[in-house]
């Protein structure tokens, strides 16, 4: 049965990830990426964040903190310590970045808002911040209360957010993504709320098909409703993400299940959902080497409005990445907090 459950929260985060690498991968498709793929990929992400979370591991704060810490902010400090001099070297002298500061990067690490390196890496620094604010609303608000908070909490954000954003360009909210964080936290709320109702999602009959497709059906409609309000900054664009995120994962997760059902536990999907941080942390620069393999073999052209040469450079991107990912599991397990020296912790 254990074995069973992880293997469908394997494929759930397996295809977040994949779909993120899809949402950074060119040509651009405003449509897919913004009413598609951007919804099936950070909330359900999130989401299963707050499925694995139990408040039964930890004794204390101090060692809830810790494991976070060796978890997210190791992998978040020695990427950066490895990408920060390649920038500086090669990385600013290319496109716009001549006319960043050399040591802009260095300040948006601290800040947890990171832009010019690694921007990917805003996941990592807003879920450690919602992580560790989850802990402590979890233990203020009764639990049959806690996704109401976390709604409430995340609709201050955006009125906070809505209020100041022009006015400060670092404020609270963008230290360690404390705003994304808040306004997100309903997604790893229900994971975390409603754990025995989603174990139950699955395929049980065409009745049960019919209603999560047209779920996810809305969520799509409604995304690409609002998806050309993303280029104005407009809020609706944002409060419309989170229903949008709710509708589609009962789909995702029943998908998960099926899959899991039919092909069983997969060694190739478990090795990439727990080396997840350094697929977050590469994606970028492989789709870059992708981007200039293909300029040189076909030319400038080659970016035309094509979903399926979306989906095949990312396939390739993804397993390029795989055994990179291999050697730093099997070689350097401490650049993403792993090792004997971090097992203590």
């Amino acid at each position: 049965m254990a074995k069973q459950r992880q293997a469908w929260l394997d494929y759930v985060r397996f295809f977040s990830i994949f779909l993120v690498i899809v949402f950074h991968t060119p040509p651009r498709l405003p449509l897919l990426d913004n009413a598609v793929v951007l919804n099936l990929r950070v909330p359900v992400f999130f989401c299963i964040s707050g499925f694995l979370y139990s408040i039964d591991r930890w004794s204390g704060f101090k060692q809830y903190a810790l494991h976070r810490s060796k978890q997210i902010v190791v992998p978040y400090v020695t990427f950066f310590l490895i990408f920060y001099p390649l920038w500086l070297v090669v990385g600013r002298r290319l496109g716009d970045h001549p006319q960043v500061a050399a040591l802009k990067p260095l300040w948006e690490m601290l800040l947890g808002d990171p832009k010019v390196v690694l921007p990917t890496f805003w996941y990592l620094s807003c879920l450690y911040a919602m992580q560790l604010l989850y802990y402590w609303v979890e233990r203020l608000v009764p639990r049959r209360w806690l996704m109401v908070a976390t709604v409430l909490l995340s609709g201050c954000a955006f009125v906070a957010f809505e209020l100041q954003h022009s006015r400060i360009e670092y404020a609270w909210w963008r230290f360690w993504n404390v705003g994304n964080a808040l306004r997100f936290m309903p997604f790893y709320a229900l994971g975390n709320c409603f754990k025995r109702q989603l174990s139950a999602l699955s395929f049980t009959s065409w009745r049960t098909v019919a209603g999560y497709a047209v779920l996810a059906l809305l969520s799509v409609v409604g995304m690409a409703a609002v998806a050309p309000l993303d280029t104005s900054d407009n809020p609706l664009y944002m409060l419309c993400r989170i229903p949008a995120g709710l509708m589609v994962i009962p789909a995702y997760f029943g998908v998960a299940k099926w899959l899991a059902a039919r092909l069983g536990h997969s060694k190739v999907v478990e090795f990439v959902t727990v080396s997840g941080t350094v697929y977050l942390g590469l994606q970028n620069y492989f789709i870059d080497a992708a981007k200039l393999l293909l300029t040189r073999v076909c030319g400038a052209g080659y970016a035309v409005d094509h979903a399926w040469l979306k989906l095949v450079i990312a396939v390739a991107v993804m397993a390029a990445i795989y055994p990179v990912a291999w050697l730093v599991d099997r070689y350097t397990p401490w650049l993403i907090g792993k090792g004997k020296y971090f097992d203590k912790y």
